[in-house]
This record gives C-alpha cells, sequence and structure tokens, in this order.
C-alpha cells in the first residue's frame, strides 16, 4: 500500500502552565515541525486567555488556555507536555485520562521517573500498564535528568569493563521540584549492572549554601563503586560536570557551562518528544531510551494517514 510522503507537524498539547510548562511551550513555539493545539491550565490568571498572551509572545496563537481537561476528548494531538502544578492525586488522575484518550505524554514527575518508595512504585506499575493497554509511552523525567542526564552512561559505551566512577556536579540546583540524586545514581547503577550493597546519602552543610553538598556513595562488596557529588560553585565560578572512569580502558571528562536547572529540564523534556512519538507503549525514564538530543526540525507524522487502508 502506498503511503502519502507528505509530513504534518506534530500537534502538541501543553497541560500545566506553571514555570516548568510555559519553558516547555516557550520552546514548541520556536521548533520547526511542532505545533501548539491545545493548552489545559485550572489558573484563573490563564484561563481564557491565548497561549501566546500567557507565555509573553508577541503574537497571538489562536489556542486558547482552558481550564478543564474535558475539553481534550475533542483534540487531535500526538503528544502531551505534561507538568502539573497541583496536588498529586488531581495530578494522577489528569495523567490517567490522558492515557485513557490515547495520548503519548511527556511528564516532568520524580514519582514515574525515579520511585522513591513502594507506594510509588505500585503507581509506576499501575501507569505501565494504563499506558500499554492504550498503546502508547508515557516518559517521566526528573530534575536530576536535567542537570546529569545519561552522559555518565554513553561514555561508558567504549569501555569493556567499569569498576568505579565518580560523577561531580559543581554549581547548578534545581529551584522547583524534588531533586531525586539517590535515585537516579540508583538508576545508573542498574543500567550498568551494579547491584549495590550499599547507597549511602550524605547531606553536607556549605556557608551561605541551601543545599550544601550532597553526596551518593554506592558500593558492591565493601568497594565504592559509583560516587555522585552536586555542590554549590564558588561565588562567579562556571557550572562545571566531571565524569571519573575507573576501567578498561579508564576516561576522564570535564565540561564547564550550563544555564538554569529548570530550563534544562524543560527543554529535555521537548527534546524527549521524538523518543515518546517513537517508543514501545509503556512507561519509561530517561535512562531506559537512547540519548535525547537536540534538533532543530522535526516531522514525524504522515499527513492525511486513513487507517483504514491499513488492514487492507
Amino acid at each position: 500500500m502506498e503511503q502519502s510522503t507528505d509530513l504534518q507537524d506534530v500537534r502538541v498539547v501543553h497541560f500545566g502552565l506553571g514555570l516548568l510548562g510555559a519553558a516547555m511551550a516557550h520552546d514548541v513555539a520556536n521548533r520547526d515541525g511542532l505545533v501548539s493545539v491545545a493548552a489545559i491550565d485550572a489558573s484563573p490568571a490563564r484561563e481564557g486567555h491565548d497561549l501566546g498572551e500567557v507565555l509573553g509572545l508577541a503574537l497571538t496563537t489562536g489556542v486558547v488556555v482552558d481550564g478543564s481537561s474535558a475539553r481534550l476528548r475533542d483534540i487531535e494531538a500526538d503528544v502531551v507536555l505534561f507538568a502539573p502544578d497541583g496536588d498529586r492525586e488531581t495530578a494522577i488522575t489528569d495523567l490517567e485520562l490522558l492515557l485513557e484518550l490515547g495520548l503519548n505524554v511527556v511528564t516532568i514527575m520524580p514519582e514515574l521517573a525515579y520511585p522513591p518508595d513502594d507506594s510509588d512504585d505500585d503507581l509506576a506499575v499501575s501507569i505501565d500498564t494504563l499506558a500499554r493497554e492504550a498503546e502508547v509511552t508515557v516518559l517521566a523525567l526528573d530534575f536530576s535528568d536535567g542537570l546529569l542526564g545519561t552522559l555518565p552512561l554513553v561514555l561508558t559505551g567504549t569501555c569493556s569493563t567499569v569498576e568505579r566512577m565518580t560523577v561531580s556536579l559543581r554549581g547548578i540546583a534545581a529551584t522547583n521540584g524534588r531533586l531525586s540524586i539517590a535515585d537516579w545514581a540508583r538508576g545508573l547503577g542498574i543500567a550498568l549492572g551494579w547491584n549495590f550493597d550499599d547507597l549511602d546519602e550524605i547531606e553536607e552543610p556549605q556557608a551561605g549554601v541551601m543545599r550544601g553538598h550532597h553526596r551518593i556513595v554506592g558500593s558492591i562488596g565493601g568497594h565504592e563503586t559509583l560516587i555522585v557529588e552536586v555542590s554549590a560553585a564558588e561565588a562567579g565560578a562556571a557550572p562545571t560536570l566531571s565524569v571519573d572512569i575507573l576501567g578498561t580502558p579508564s576516561l576522564s571528562l570535564t565540561l564547564t557551562g550550563g544555564g538554569d536547572a529548570d530550563q534544562a529540564v524543560a527543554t529535555l523534556g521537548v527534546n524527549a518528544i521524538p523518543a515518546a512519538l517513537t517508543g514501545e507503549p509503556g512507561l519509561f525514564t530517561l535512562l531506559d531510551l537512547p540519548p535525547v538530543h537536540s534538533w532543530t526540525s522535526l516531522g514525524l507524522m504522515h499527513a492525511d494517514h486513513d487507517e483504514d487502508d491499513d488492514d487492507d
């Protein structure tokens, strides 16, 4: 069966227009291949206003912010950027509705990205089941992903053995959400096949710094195998990310620079849209996927696709 080669813009729904949701919507507005088709936000200050006005854009988008998720039943869309601002139970109910509607979702939701306890593990299993039944993809991100990403894991691609890894981030901290450094470290260990005997989390105060020096140590057989450190930089110093790998071969990499951590995770969410559109059904985290990367133009959806033709 011959299919049209015409491509249409990927249709994006913005669910939640707080700090992170607005940052993602700004990014979408500046990307080729993406078009905003709906925006949901219960805030009276945003409801009923054009999305361009809410975002401070110098244009009218024609997308009016709606306070109710019920309107999504009448919207044709490909992916939802879900950045809930409300309480946990409401956010879960809204997410379940999106899955029932058969929509792919990219969400910044720590409870799903790195479940911190057994109750959230149950939630992750439930969302994974719903996504599989609906044959859609849910990609859950955490603020730690915007800080640390998958670079340390990717660097091990040229190593035949990895005996020890140290990841040090200095100078960037998330201000808008839970920083799941220990959970990120545990996920990295799982990806490397490490079963930690102990994973110790140490918070060391730093003068004049709210978060101080955060240190995670994962040990196997009494040997420190993974060390992850996040700390404040000295005044005026540029942020740095260092990865040191002891293995075959040993590697060391230091990157300097970086911007606001909240903006970083918002941009990561937009860059992850192709993964949500092409992924298998279910719930996934950043470490489950091929490396998410920047792109300048996107056109993945076949226009005027006739589902009935697939049955011929």
